[in-house]
């Protein structure tokens, strides 16, 4: 693996250059068989940055590579946050949910879980969740939570 070409691409997400990480994990992606290691840590970061410079076919990277994932939490945060993206919340909640199960000490699948996954209980607990009026309270009652992006979720 071109570890070089990996920690670079990295920093261009870190500092959302998301064309320069895609181009930086291709190389990563060229250098890497689907046999090693750090094929699917490697494969969801190339699909993260194809889904966030527009090209909606990394999602399905990071999903594939999630699918074959069973130790390594931050293949499930990088699907998250592509599904964030995505504007898919549900599966990205969902994703997050599974990672912590795989790898419950990943400090940021922590963080991540702590931001997206917390909903409070209805207004009147006595009528269910989707009911007409708990909605109507909830959105009466609701705070202004900060906007969370991708790159609030990944670094910190």
């Amino acid at each position: 693996m071109d570890t070089q070409a990996y920690q670079n691409g990295k920093n261009l997400l870190e500092k959302q250059d998301y064309k320069a990480a895609e181009r930086a994990f291709k190389i990563v992606m060229d250098s890497v068989d689907e046999h090693d290691n750090e094929y699917t840590d490697v494969l969801s970061c190339y699909g993260l940055a194809q889904v966030l410079s527009g090209n909606k076919n990394g999602l399905l990277l990071c999903r594939d590579a999630a699918s074959n994932e069973v130790f390594d939490g931050g293949v499930f945060l990088n699907l998250a946050c592509a599904e964030w993206h995505s504007n898919n919340r549900k599966r990205a909640v969902d994703a997050i949910r599974h990672g912590v199960k795989i790898d419950a000490d990943h400090i940021q699948l922590n963080n991540a879980c702590a931001k997206l996954d917390c909903r409070k209980r209805a207004a009147l607990s006595f009528l269910p969740r989707g009911h007409k009026i708990n909605r109507f309270f909830g959105r009466l009652l609701r705070r202004k939570s900060p906007l969370i992006t991708v790159h609030t979720l990944l670094f910190n």
